[in-house]
């Protein structure tokens, strides 16, 4: 197990919890499943920043940020449009699921990006990915088609943008015009 890649994802992933934890003891159980799911979106994503920032991974970053924009985008665009009241009636903003969105997304992110190194932990960041789409159904904000939605638009924009870790294009400024160089990881 590497450290700097444990240090950073356990400081991430006990923020979510510390921040969600006591609330989804007193809550009530929609509000539980509520809290869980913030609590899971907000940890893999913590989870694969603080794993890009370890690295010091300037083009993971900028991926990152792409991936985070466009699913967001895409998620409000949906949402402006289609108009889907929730299951609990609390307002028309049903469908997609934005917490379910950027958890694939997120998930996805590092399996492409990071996966190779870490491919013990990607089943766990789709699992949660996985568990943050049922809580949002069982937190009645949610139905499983807005789910579904969200977890395709996720993945397809970390699909878009994020290539592997391993694999390297760089295009750098010399002082004759420009380099070109590609590194793979074995």
């Amino acid at each position: 197990m590497n450290a700097a890649f444990v240090r950073p994802v356990s400081l991430a992933v006990l923020l979510s919890l510390g921040t969600f934890a006591p609330q989804t003891a007193v809550a009530g159980k929609a509000q539980a499943w509520d809290n869980v799911s913030t609590g899971l979106a907000l940890g893999l994503g913590g989870a694969a920043v603080a794993t890009t920032l370890s690295k010091s991974d300037k083009t993971g970053f900028r991926q990152g940020l792409e991936t985070a924009g466009v699913t967001f985008l895409a998620v409000e665009a949906l949402k402006s449009v289609v108009h889907e009241t929730r299951p609990d009636g609390s307002n028309n903003r049903g469908f997609p699921s934005g917490h379910t969105a950027l958890a694939f997304a997120a998930a996805t992110y590092f399996d492409i990006r990071y996966g190779q190194e870490y491919s013990s932990y990607v089943p766990l960041m789709y699992g949660a990915a996985a568990l943050t789409g049922l809580a949002r159904i069982e937190a009645k904000k949610h139905y499983a088609q807005d789910v579904l939605a969200g977890a395709a638009i996720g993945f397809a924009s970390a699909r878009i943008f994020t290539t592997p870790f391993a694999n390297q294009l760089t295009l750098a400024p010399t002082d004759g015009g420009l380099s070109l160089s590609y590194t793979k990881k074995f």
